[in-house]
């Protein structure tokens, strides 16, 4: 079973993430902020983590530093959700992260993530 790790700080938006992706047969691990979710990442390897850009404290892109300067974790695939990804041009010089614009349907992410996953 693979293992998806969430990261948002917006609990109504996690847990709709959460039950819609359990619900398809994976695995789901889920982090308030980004420091929770690197700490659950170096503890479960997750295959996916799908993470909030804006979150206080550690924002979704200290936490992909992060996770790509970690050996044990530098592969782990990466999915950003963000309410910007349309002004997101800048951001997107990290060619192995997929960014998704927070307007998104459910069975739109669930899509995201089979072929993400392979």
């Amino acid at each position: 079973m693979k293992k998806i790790l969430i990261v948002d700080d917006d609990e109504s938006l996690r847990k709709s993430v959460a039950i819609t992706l359990q619900v398809k047969g994976f695995q789901i691990l889920e982090a308030e902020d980004g420091m929770m979710g690197l700490d659950m990442a170096q503890q479960h390897r997750p295959t996916l983590i799908i993470t909030d850009v804006f979150m206080p404290g550690m924002n979704g892109f200290m936490l992909v530093e992060s996770i790509r300067s970690d050996a044990a974790l530098k592969d782990i695939k990466i999915i950003m959700m963000t309410s910007a990804a349309q002004a997101a041009g800048a951001w997107k010089s990290e060619q192995d992260v997929i960014y998704l614009d927070k307007g998104f349907s459910l069975p739109e992410l669930v899509d995201l993530v089979k072929k993400t996953l392979g």
